[in-house]
């Protein structure tokens, strides 16, 4: 039996907490505040803020991205298409840097081997 996979399109911000959630699944020594100051703080100067980025949570469309698929893949290429790329460059820095692999899997409704 095929499945057949939907890619849901997704917004940045909705990127961004997914995001989020990752880095806080995972229990890592940094948050998506600490790689969108490393991305968007020197370039932005007196006018960086990063206290959007606590509103997100009471976004209905963002929480609404929490109940639909998505990986690592999806949040990267997101980012990637909106023109966050300083983000994903601080993620592999921060990666990197700790000795963090990569690895993913996306399972949905396997059947069960008889």
């Amino acid at each position: 039996m095929t499945q057949e996979f939907h890619h849901t399109e997704y917004t940045p911000d909705q990127a961004f907490y997914q995001l989020d959630f990752y880095l806080k699944a995972l229990n890592l020594p940094f948050s998506l505040k600490d790689l969108y100051k490393k991305a968007y703080a020197e370039r932005l100067g007196p006018h960086y803020s990063d206290d959007w980025l606590d509103d997100l949570e009471h976004d209905p469309d963002v929480q609404e991205s929490m109940s639909t698929p998505f990986t690592a893949k999806t949040i990267v290429e997101t980012l990637m298409k909106n023109g966050h790329e300083s983000i994903i460059r601080a993620l592999l820095r921060h990666s990197r840097k700790l000795g963090i692999g990569y690895s993913q899997a996306y399972i949905v409704g396997i059947e069960k081997w008889k």
